[in-house]
């Protein structure tokens, strides 16, 4: 039986890349304000059958909180109702913004500091999610995606951004010592479909182990001259514990950032 699943943010960075390794595999339907389908809309919802909901839509960064909170979190709000309803099982896209600046390497017990108000809605969506779980069994894994970055990613993140400039004299950049822990797309991608067998509720980091600070990614991507506009120092490592997500799901990140971006540059 071909699994059936509903693609939230559908349209977005890894959305797009999710149809490209899915369409010739699953049953897809895509949900996404391009198809005139919108999470904060419970009526964009009525008619779907899907075994599984595939639920990335949220917003990232915005001038306009209201915005975001109505899209992150009663929008998440309204994927769980429809996942109650109509029996499908979850896989929420968090985010290790939910940790903020703790000691790595962080695993899924770590303690929850979220420091920027989309990291509290991606909180909030957890916190949902294991009500909808313990009230009215909805099945559902949260995946805490650590720094995905890939091909067609917008500016706004520290890879495109840097790609971005490639053709100027000059890099201008922030902080050089800040060590973040960086995925590809593509390993993203097979994690998700991996979590697509799990059942009841669970919480997985998704990330490489291992960190980079702004200084050595450069290093990796290009010689050009670098201008730094903050050179204070920083404590600031945040990588994952990657155990729990080897041994619930037997997967491991293939592609190294070497790797990741030649793909990409």
């Amino acid at each position: 039986m071909v699994k059936k699943i509903l693609i939230t943010g559908s349209e977005g960075f890894v959305g797009s890349r999710l149809i490209e390794k899915f369409e010739n595999k699953y049953d897809l339907t895509l949900f996404d304000k391009k198809f005139n389908r919108d999470i904060t809309n419970p009526e964009s919802f009525k008619g779907l059958d899907v075994d599984y909901v595939i639920h990335l839509a949220a917003i990232t960064r915005s001038d306009n909180l209201f915005e975001m909170f109505d899209v992150n979190v009663n929008g998440t709000f309204n994927v769980l109702e429809f996942c109650k309803n109509s029996g499908a099982n979850l896989i929420f896209a968090s985010s290790s913004a939910v940790y903020g600046n703790i000691e790595s390497p962080i695993t899924e017990t770590s303690n929850l500091n979220p420091s920027s108000y989309y990291a509290i809605t991606k909180k909030l969506g957890e916190e949902l999610c294991k009500f909808y779980y313990d009230n009215f069994s909805v099945n559902n894994t949260i995946l805490r995606i650590f720094n995905p970055y890939g091909p067609n990613q917008t500016e706004g993140f520290l890879i495109p951004d840097i790609l971005s400039q490639l053709g100027e004299s000059e890099i201008n950049l922030g902080n050089p010592y800040q060590k973040r822990d960086y995925i590809y797309i593509d390993d993203l991608v097979d994690a998700i479909d991996k979590s697509l067998d799990l059942n009841k509720f669970n919480i997985i980091n998704i990330g490489t182990g291992t960190s980079y600070c702004v200084k050595e990614l450069v290093k990796k991507i290009t010689d050009k001259k670098v201008n730094f506009s903050d050179l204070s120092m920083v404590e600031s490592d945040i990588y994952a514990d990657i155990s729990k997500a080897k041994k619930l799901l037997s997967w491991v990140p293939k592609v190294s950032l070497e790797e990741g971006i030649k793909y990409i540059s």
